[in-house]
């Protein structure tokens, strides 16, 4: 139920929010090993901040106790590129060997 709340929050944005389509969401495949739970990549377009949502991320409770929950962990922040098939890196990231 916590899970559905979550979702219809985060589709649930303000009209003006929606008419610009600031926020794009794309789904991701769910967590491996039997631990199931929806995943969301999600993309401001306009200052390319980037979060991934997921239903079943662990967590610490404010009691220290570790689960897992539902959140948004941010990833960052893109920058635009200057032609096609420049690589872009991400924050904190380096180039791949080639």
């Amino acid at each position: 139920m916590r899970s559905f709340l979550m979702l219809l929050v985060l589709f649930a944005l303000p009209v003006s929010v929606l008419a610009d389509e600031r926020y794009q969401a794309l789904p991701l495949a769910g967590a491996s090993g039997g631990q199931g739970g929806g995943r969301a990549f999600i993309l401001d377009t306009h200052e390319g901040h980037v979060w991934i949502w997921s239903e079943n991320e662990p967590v610490v409770a404010p009691d220290g106790q570790r689960r897992y929950g539902s959140g948004f962990v941010y990833q960052g922040r893109l920058r635009p590129g200057t032609r096609a098939g420049e690589w872009v890196e991400g924050p904190g990231a380096g180039k791949p060997e080639r």
